[in-house]
């Protein structure tokens, strides 16, 4: 949360006036992270340990982005993509280490959108320098604490992946969910979204169900929580220009965000990075459009049930691959 503050609330006081700013910055901070992953994947490959390229990443994230805050959109979305590949790799670590089943993927990413949403609301305060550098703090702080408080252990020798077809497949169907998911947060329009308070609301239901995705797929099967979710997602479309529609909308159809993780690291398990890289770069060309232009200011409805429908045929299709390569 407090990575993606202290980026937002940079980027929109300080590097706005700057052309194509947040071009570079979303390119950076998205599109990296594949590369950035594989990096990682082949570090932590030769060194036999899980948690030690990861929180270097994760610490060198922490001190790109306070540096980036004062110097640069490049530098700035540099270290958001070194955070979140190497917190992101930790955190599929432990939650495979502790049986998580998924439960850990939703609970890593969903609080960024509430820093995101704070920095972008509040990046005009009088108190900016002070909020900064208060921000900084706390970051480094965490970061020394994350250092001295994990012992690092062997890690467990994975089988070798098998790139084949099925593999192709699933990759194939996550990322195009991922496209479909960035693509419609970032068109969609509700009327009813307006002042602080309500963005606020709405994006704690956004959040909410980043979590809530791992947590019922964990509890009740993974095909069980995509067809209950992208079914209701597409229902709530229908009612999405009224409040409590809308934030079912953002509630239900953003639970797809640990699956499509979740689904590709149990069949990519020796490039955890790679994988949660792979699925960050349909993050950025969801976003490409709307930068553009060619989609902006869409209706709920039709666009958001159909973006559901979609959604839930290609998860479904990955959801029978992964448990057919388990039989």
């Amino acid at each position: 949360m407090g990575i993606d503050f202290l980026c937002a609330f940079s980027l929109y006081r300080c590097f706005t006036d700057r052309y194509e700013a947040f071009l570079l910055y979303n390119f950076c901070a998205f599109a990296l992270q594949m590369p950035l992953g594989i990096l990682l994947d082949f570090w932590s490959d030769r060194m036999k340990k899980n948690y030690l390229p990861g929180l270097l990443f994760t610490i060198l994230g922490i001190v790109l982005t306070v540096a980036g805050s004062f110097l640069s959109p490049v530098i700035l979305g540099i270290g958001n993509a070194f955070f979140h590949v190497g917190g992101g790799v930790i955190t599929i670590h432990e939650d495979d280490d502790s049986g998580l089943n998924g439960r850990g993927l939703g609970t890593f990413v969903a609080p960024g959108a509430i820093g995101l949403i704070l920095g972008i609301l509040y990046y005009g305060s009088s108190l900016f320098e002070t909020i900064r550098l208060i921000v900084s703090v706390i970051l480094a702080v965490f970061g020394i604490a994350l250092s001295m408080n994990r012992t690092e252990q062997e890690a467990v020798e994975q089988q070798p992946i098998e790139f084949d077809r099925d593999l192709l497949y699933l990759i194939i169907a996550c990322f195009v969910v991922v496209i479909i998911r960035s693509l419609t947060g970032m068109a969609m329009s509700f009327s009813w979204k307006n002042g602080a308070f309500l963005t606020i609301v709405a994006t704690l239901a956004l959040a909410s169900g980043k979590t809530a995705g791992g947590f019922l797929s964990a509890r009740f099967g993974m095909k069980k929580t995509v067809i209950f979710s992208l079914l209701a997602a597409a229902i709530a479309y229908a009612f999405g220009q009224n409040l409590i529609g809308g934030l079912l909308v953002l509630f239900t159809f953003n639970m797809t965000m640990p699956l499509t993780l979740y689904l590709l690291v149990q069949k990519m398990r020796k490039l955890p990075g790679m994988a949660f890289g792979i699925l960050t770069f349909g993050l950025f060309l969801g976003y490409l459009p709307v930068h553009y232009g060619f989609l902006k200011n869409v209706s709920p409805f039709p666009f958001g049930t159909i973006a559901s429908i979609a959604s839930l045929a290609l998860l479904l299709i990955a959801s029978d691959i992964s448990e057919g390569k388990n039989r």
